[in-house]
């Protein structure tokens, strides 16, 4: 673990980034073309929102996006998982596509596709979303609606998700939100900060449920994304 977060502290040092303003929803942002980024997702999950105590789950993802042309990016994930023990939980691929320009439309949209993979081959699941946005001087407004397809063991599943989220521009580095994010096994709200500028920035949230979620469910998450570009 020492080496990684000298790992983290050093990329850290010495690169940029472009800023993201939520945690759980995505904007209508891709990398530029020849440009490259780093996002660092620390996310702790709680099965008891009144006892943080009891069987608390930590993951990493770590993130290498890369603009292939103005309008389309690529990005490789690591996953890792630690409650017990630390351990490679899988990789996935992502792909994404903004359509027009910024405020060319009513909602600014942007194309999203996502493949997870297992170590061992044994599940796979292809995830899209269609992220529309919304930017002002002052508000930056973003729904995403998600539809994702589990292949394991012959057996498909499908599953439908959403995410949205809005905030404040409080001045030129620090901004404040609120974003939700649900599914069939429950809803959850939460504040959402971010902090810094394109040289640097972090992005801090949480959710908590609203009413009763699925068994085995987290009762309440808490993530932190780094983002530094390359």
């Amino acid at each position: 673990m020492k080496i990684f977060t000298l790992f983290i502290l050093l990329v850290t040092g010495i690169s940029l980034a472009d800023q993201r303003h939520f945690v759980w929803t995505y904007e209508y942002k891709t990398v530029s073309r020849g440009e490259a980024e780093f996002e660092h997702y620390y996310t702790t999950s709680y099965p008891n929102a009144s006892d943080l105590s009891v069987s608390a789950k930590t993951s990493h993802q770590l993130e290498l996006e890369i603009g292939m042309n103005e309008r389309f990016d690529f990005a490789v994930y690591h996953q890792f998982e630690q409650q017990e023990s630390f351990t490679y939980k899988g990789y996935k691929l992502r792909w994404r596509y903004r359509i027009g320009e910024k405020n060319q439309y009513l909602l600014d949209p942007l194309l999203y596709l996502e493949y997870h993979g297992k170590p061992d081959f044994s599940e796979h699941v292809i995830e899209s979303k269609l992220i529309l946005a919304k930017e002002t001087e002052k508000i930056i407004a973003s729904f995403n609606p998600v539809l994702e397809i589990e292949i394991e063991d012959d057996e498909i599943e499908i599953e439908t998700e959403y995410a949205m989220g809005l905030t404040y521009k409080i001045n030129k580095i620090l901004n404040a939100g609120i974003e939700f994010k649900g599914s069939e096994y429950g809803h959850y709200w939460g504040p959402t900060i971010s902090h810094g500028t394109h040289d640097i920035w972090f992005s801090l949230g949480s959710a908590f449920a609203l009413g009763a979620i699925k068994e085995g469910k987290a009762e309440m998450e808490i993530r932190m994304i780094i983002g530094v570009g390359l």
